[in-house]
């Protein structure tokens, strides 16, 4: 009798599988945010030894179901690059040269995922000028944030939070070296319910040897509050004592892009003298980016 019981722990997983239909971006949001918030519960109590493994199959498809959908939901980093009529970009987005990184970091009550990054010369076909110099030599990055709570942005976030964006760089003060102060700007636009920020800055990969890294915190400017400094060790960390939300991310390049002696030029630049550095306890912030290159954008569509 048992065995007329059995369930096909195969047939379960196929069928689960090969299931072609696409979600909605609410139900998306609705089931990543019941996995964000029952992830640690699940975590806490482990499966009885006679759990059946045909329910154990059937919770694992739905788990990668749930990692799919999530896939699923964000747009292309191309995509956003054409939501603002930059084809060169959108090319540079779809090149071997693009860094994709889709990663994802909860805080308070967004979450922020990294979608990817690309640097070069002549990839945008929006050029950008600081006191009428061609600053042609770029890098760009796609970020997508949400509400944590599955709900969706709108046009009135505005009216209540900023957000600032940025590579930093491993060894250099981030509140001096950022994007605010590298060139930057943005765009920005909320499709179905999500916000993409595209921000640009001047080539960050001539830093590659030293380490990367890309930080979003609640507010306009750089905010030391949100972050943790070790001058030592030359790291940045997220502040978990941090009243907002903030987010740090590996910025995967490859040693090789580096380039010390344009680097050095930057620093040059951008960085003072130990006497004259700002303290790091004192929770200064950057200067505010200057007008964005690329029209900013809100709303759906």
């Amino acid at each position: 009798m048992a065995t007329d019981k059995k369930i096909d722990s195969d047939y379960l997983l196929r069928a689960a599988l090969e299931c072609s239909e696409h979600p909605s971006p609410e139900l998306i949001r609705q089931v990543k945010h019941s996995i964000v918030e029952e992830e640690d519960s699940v975590r806490k109590y482990p499966l009885r030894r006679g759990f059946s493994a045909a329910v154990i199959a059937v919770v694992c498809v739905m788990l990668v179901t749930a990692t799919a959908y999530a896939a699923w939901q964000f747009l292309q980093p191309a995509d956003v690059a054409e939501q603002v009529g930059d084809n060169a970009l959108v090319a540079a987005f779809n090149s071997d040269s693009a860094i994709n990184i889709n990663q994802s970091v909860r805080s308070g009550d967004y979450i922020f995922t990294l979608l990817a990054v690309v640097n070069g010369q002549d990839i945008s076909d929006m050029p950008h000028y600081s006191n009428g110099d061609l600053q042609n030599d770029r890098t760009y990055a796609v970020l997508a944030i949400e509400n944590a709570d599955g709900t969706a942005m709108s046009d009135a976030y505005y009216n209540d939070i900023t957000f600032f964006a940025s590579p930093l760089v491993k060894g250099l003060m981030p509140w001096l070296v950022n994007a605010a102060t590298l060139h930057g700007s943005y765009s920005e636009k909320v499709t179905d319910g999500i916000l993409y920020r595209l921000v640009q800055c001047d080539n960050v990969a001539v830093f590659a040897d030293r380490g990367l890294y890309f930080a979003v915190n609640t507010g306009s400017f750089f905010n030391n509050e949100a972050f943790v400094y070790d001058e030592t060790a030359g790291t940045v960390a997220v502040n978990p004592d941090f009243a907002g939300a903030s987010a740090v991310f590996a910025l995967p390049m490859e040693a090789g892009l580096a380039d010390s002696a344009k680097a050095a030029d930057m620093i040059k630049n951008l960085y003072p003298t130990e006497s004259e550095a700002i303290p790091q306890n004192q929770g200064a912030e950057a200067p505010a980016l200057g007008a964005p290159a690329l029209l900013q954008q809100t709303g759906g569509d």
